[in-house]
């Protein structure tokens, strides 16, 4: 394809300010001629009247405009490579997920979390999603299509994984599992819970990681005080119980996620401490890390052809600059 483009061609509206321009420089030179006339003034040499010299002035502004939009005609083969993070997500989706100590539930939380750092993803990177309670489940495979990852995301719920608990090492491994030997430099594993690991298997776990070179982020949802778990049902909602009929009360446990997170050099923050944490570590913590090159190659792209207009534009603005002799320039 031969046609005609602007890399910059969302700017084409400012052309119409060039007849404005030469309206206003035109003002302003046959103001001067006019005022040297009345003061009796005469021109010493040959002189361009102001429509010539306001004509020459909005051609430069045009040029320089029409350079600026950055005009491309005719294929060549462009050098490409791309480059990008691969990012495990492990998500609790058991009970105690429920909780309401967060807006809506810690789950809905969680989720609205997973998708606000989506836009801030890069071309080049995958994301991946594991559900897990009391065991793990991969739910979305590492991918580039972050419109799937997100139509995926919204049929998450606490059914995901049918066996109850909290199995924080099954979902560490889980992401190890999914991890390309050769990238896990450029992987990392954001694990999204309430933390309440009580046998200390997923410190276990993440050592296993950070062995292997993987780093874990932990983000906690709910608070430390705890809060009942709300259950859904036909004809209403009542409170989640234990086997002997009390009501469970579920808190965040922040001292296993931080000794998670510490095992493999990773970051433990509070999602009641901030509004959106995911963004935050990606933005501190991620955007920084090594990128894994996984394509290059050759693209067809337009030539440049700016210098067609930046010729002219140079070879106007010295005559403009010879022209006017003494004149104040």
């Amino acid at each position: 394809m031969n046609d005609l483009v602007f890399a910059r061609g969302f700017l084409w509206p400012w052309l119409f300010a060039v007849p404005v321009a030469a309206a206003l420089v035109w003002a302003l030179f046959d103001r001067s001629r006019r005022a040297a006339l009345r003061y009796g003034a005469r021109p010493t040499g040959p002189a361009a009247s102001p429509f010539l010299r306001s004509l020459r002035v909005s051609t430069l502004l045009g040029l320089g405009l029409v350079c600026w939009m950055d005009p491309r005609l005719g294929d060549e083969p462009m050098a490409v490579e791309r480059r990008g993070l691969d990012l495990v997500f492990c998500l609790d989706t058991s009970r105690s997920m429920l909780a309401r100590d967060m807006e809506p539930t810690r789950l809905g939380r969680a989720l609205q979390d997973i998708r606000a750092v989506l836009p801030s993803l890069q071309g080049g990177d995958r994301a991946a999603l594991v559900v897990f309670a009391g065991e793990a489940r991969l739910w979305i495979p590492l991918t580039h299509d972050l419109d799937s990852f997100r139509g995926l995301l919204d049929e998450v719920d606490t059914d995901a994984v049918k066996k109850g608990g909290t199995d924080i090492a099954a979902a560490l491994r889980k992401a190890l599992e999914l991890s390309d030997s050769d990238n896990r430099k450029t992987t990392a594993v954001i694990l999204l819970t309430d933390g309440e690991d009580l046998t200390g298997a997923g410190r276990d776990a993440a050592q296993e990681l950070g062995a292997q070179g993987l780093v874990v982020h932990a983000v906690g949802y709910g608070d430390a005080y705890g809060s009942k778990i709300t259950i859904a049902e036909k004809d209403g909602e009542r409170f989640l119980q234990d086997g002997k009929g009390g009501e469970v009360v579920s808190k965040m446990d922040p001292e296993s996620l931080r000794a998670v997170a510490a095992a493999t050099g990773g970051e433990f923050v509070r999602a009641d401490s901030m509004v959106l944490p995911i963004a935050e570590l990606h933005r501190k913590r991620l955007v920084p890390m090594q990128k894994r090159s996984y394509d290059a190659g050759e693209e067809a792209g337009k030539r440049a052809r700016y210098q067609w207009v930046l010729l002219p534009l140079l070879v106007l603005l010295l005559w403009e600059i010879a022209m006017a002799g003494g004149r104040h320039r």
